[in-house]
């Protein structure tokens, strides 16, 4: 999620600039939306209850890695993402599966925005509820194998809240608000996504590489007062591997110790909140299955997540959930 740029130049000049600063403000909407389709996504973004930078604690001098600025924007941002499968036709003695897979998601975010270079900061809120539900076709291509395609979509609401700290948008207040800001926009947007897969298990445990391209786009409209519709519209990529290693059985809870590193490149709407074409993620953490059966519940856990090139570069001590 972004601050709405261009504040410093609202219709200050000519209508054309006008015009420019408008088309600038209202792809803010879709930015919003694509970067959360990727943030709301826990295989490709994790963001915890406690961020930091990993180069005061490893003794580096690596931006990549993070910075104060980075930390601070993790900081600001709330992610809360409650994936889920359910197989819905397994085909016996057949390499076929069906499932519907989605998530529950709700990011949030408080910033300042110095208005026309005001030395009191305004302050913006923004808010996005959404919920995801896809069809999965898995066909195991060997035992090791596995090959599936899926294709859903999301259901988008986004609304921000901006409080007037300074006198800097004053003269522009009637032009902007409730089109821009203090507003709030819908969104349905469609999601094709495949799903590669190399797994191996043994006694202690399991991993696998995979690899899944994902491409979204979808239509929405301003819900304010503005008549701009909403186009948001990207992909990314993400390649990586996951290790699960089986520690313990106690009290019929499978302790296990959970690592991936992945790399995701992302394009189109995506790239530009994320400030990358690709990112480097690594996790670790302890994961344990409840001691007995609960619907859509996998494992829950605690942990440690590095976010390596993009915006959000840093650390943070996370909770895992259903992670598979």
């Amino acid at each position: 999620m972004r601050k709405l740029v261009c504040l410093a130049m609202c219709f200050a000049s000519s209508a054309s600039c006008a015009g420019t600063v408008g088309k600038q403000l209202e792809k803010e909407f879709d930015y919003n939306f694509a970067s959360s389709i990727v943030l709301s996504d826990s295989d490709v973004f994790t963001v915890g209850f406690s961020d930091f930078d990993p180069n005061e604690y490893l003794n580096l001098d690596d931006e990549s890695l993070g910075d104060e600025e980075s930390v601070d924007l993790r900081k600001k941002i709330t992610v809360m993402s409650l994936p889920f499968s359910v197989p819905v036709r397994n085909y016996r003695y057949s390499p076929y599966q069906t499932k519907v897979n989605g998530r529950g998601y709700l990011l949030s975010s408080q910033q300042k925005v110095h208005a026309l270079d005001s030395a009191m900061a305004d302050d913006l809120d923004e808010l996005i509820l959404g919920g995801y539900l896809e069809m999965e076709h898995e066909a195991y291509l060997s035992r090791s194998v596995s090959l599936s395609g899926a294709a859903g979509t999301h259901l988008m609401y986004y609304q921000n809240d901006y409080a007037y700290r300074s006198d800097a948008l004053l003269d522009y207040k009637d032009q902007i608000d409730g089109v821009y800001v203090n507003t709030n926009s819908l969104a349905m947007v469609g999601e094709i996504n495949a799903t590669l897969k190399y797994s191996q298990n043994g006694h202690f445990g399991n991993w696998y590489f995979w690899s899944s391209p994902h491409y979204f786009n979808g239509v929405g409209v301003n819900l304010g007062d503005g008549n701009n519709t909403v186009n948001p519209e990207g992909w990314y990529w993400v390649n990586g591997v996951k290790v699960f290693y089986r520690l313990a059985i106690w009290q019929n809870m499978v302790q296990s110790f959970y690592t991936s590193f992945n790399r995701v490149d992302v394009g189109g709407d995506t790239e530009k909140p994320l400030n990358t074409d690709h990112y480097y993620e690594a996790s670790m953490g302890w994961l344990m299955t409840p001691p007995f059966n609960i619907p859509l519940v996998t494992n829950v856990g605690v942990g440690l997540s590095l976010n390596y090139g993009s915006a959000f570069k840093g650390g943070s001590l996370v909770f895992f959930f259903n992670q598979m």
